[in-house]
């Protein structure tokens, strides 16, 4: 029943969230660029864009440019405006041999203010360099078996990171840290297996394990960050296809998070329920809901509980138009003690929200949209904070593999109490992309 009534709602409000698996997001400048690639005819890179090299193709990118930014030290007040330099390199290569596929990525988004550095309330610098690496190795041995390992690396800064010339893996890019009213960055070591088994034609089993580390750099005095830490997890699902197109499953997990300090150690359990599919019509990805709790692992705080619900789902309604969107609820990471009013929170209950949309204006033109919103409510206060943020693209084929590229980003955070370090920023760049 919980499921009938909150399906509905999930899918109207955010046709996308979190999954599993990946949902196959808008087609990249060197991916496929028509919704019949999209649909599965042929989904991926295009192995006539990639370089071969020792049996991998590679497909590398560069953004570089010139960039506007009117807040360069996040601030409510006394803000600074500066111009600066953006670089984002990034490189794929796929090794798909049938039975063994690796995918290896990575990418850095870079914004330099020469004649800036230090802010002057704090040690926040205006120049940031993000970025990550990540492998993975998926095995099938067997019709009925997939075996599926993952290891990354990934710098962020701030809830969304630079939309600035982030591809088109925005919506995926669900992150687990907590919202906050000041940017910082998180340094975010995974690695993760899992196992899909067949069990008759219509039944599967899927399980995995995984670990997390997350570092958090500090930020200005006076100002709550979020608690560096470890996180272990694990799930079972269970699901079975309705039809050739729609599975339904059940799912069980649990986290196990470590901070080195025993009264923030917590363990986090949910149970949920969904629909998932490879494909239905123009639709693909999943969306789910169900419950889940987070209880003190040395019982310092009391069991707190919260719907669990969201999905990802991505949307191809022509060949020139493609729609990603995703919704999740979860429990956040452990706040320090230097947070206002000195609260000590074992955790945050947090909203995340992602939309991106890929249009090809005409043959040299493309647009992107995209747009994020996140919400964290305090265990134990009660401090609301959010942040949104919206922004875009354009660009314009100059020559084969070389676009004009204009970036457009507007960021805001609130809260719900004075004395509240908050702020907005407009970013504008503009520059050169290149794709081999």
């Amino acid at each position: 029943m919980l499921l009938a009534a909150v399906l509905p709602f999930v899918v109207a409000f955010a046709p996308a969230a979190r999954a599993d698996d990946t949902a196959t997001a808008a087609p990249s400048p060197s991916s496929q660029s028509s919704a019949a690639a999209a649909l599965g005819v042929q989904t991926g890179p295009d192995p006539a864009a990639g370089l071969p090299i020792s049996g991998f193709l590679v497909y590398p990118s560069l953004f570089a440019g010139v960039i506007y930014n009117d807040n360069i030290y996040p601030t409510q007040d006394d803000r600074k405006a500066a111009l600066g330099f953006a670089f984002a390199p990034k490189v794929t290569a796929i090794d798909d041999e049938g039975l063994h596929k690796t995918t290896l990525t990575l990418k850095a988004d870079a914004e330099i203010y020469p004649g800036y550095s230090r802010a002057p309330r704090g040690d926040a610098s205006p120049t940031q360099v993000s970025g990550g690496a990540s492998i993975q190795h998926v095995w099938t041995p067997t019709r009925d078996l997939t075996i599926d390992v993952a290891a990354g690396f990934t710098r962020q800064y701030g809830l969304f990171g630079s939309l600035l010339a982030t591809g088109s893996d925005f919506v995926s890019g669900t992150s687990t840290a907590n919202v906050a009213t000041y940017p910082q960055f998180s340094n975010q070591f995974s690695g993760s297996v899992s196992v899909e088994k067949k069990i008759t034609e219509q039944w599967f089993l899927r399980g995995g394990i995984g670990a997390q580390a997350v570092e958090y750099e500090g930020v200005p005095i006076g100002l709550g960050s979020g608690r560096s830490g470890a996180d272990y997890n694990a799930f079972l699902r269970t699901g079975f296809w309705v039809t050739p197109q729609v599975n339904a499953f059940v799912e069980g997990g649990a986290d196990l998070r470590r901070y080195g300090d025993c009264w923030y150690d917590s363990n986090a359990y949910r149970l949920i329920g969904g629909l998932g599919s490879d494909l239905i019509g123009l639709f693909r990805g999943e969306v789910f809901a169900g419950w889940q709790q987070l209880a003190s692992a040395e019982g310092t705080f009391g069991a707190v509980e919260a719907p669990a619900y969201g999905g990802r789902i991505s949307y191809y309604p022509t060949p020139y138009l493609t729609l990603a969107a995703s919704v999740d609820q979860l429990f956040g990471a452990a706040v320090t003690p230097a947070t206002p009013k000195g609260t000590r929170s074992p955790s945050t209950e947090t909203v995340e929200g992602r939309f991106q949309a890929d249009y090809s204006l005409a043959r040299y033109w493309t647009a992107t949209v995209r747009a994020g919103y996140g919400r964290s409510t305090w265990s134990n206060s009660p401090l609301v904070e959010s942040e949104w943020t919206v922004g875009g693209g354009v660009s314009y084929d100059v020559w084969r593999n070389i676009a004009l590229t204009l970036n457009y980003q507007y960021t805001a955070t609130a809260a719900n109490e004075a004395g509240v370090a908050v702020y907005n920023q407009n970013i504008v760049s503009v520059g050169m992309t290149y794709h081999y």
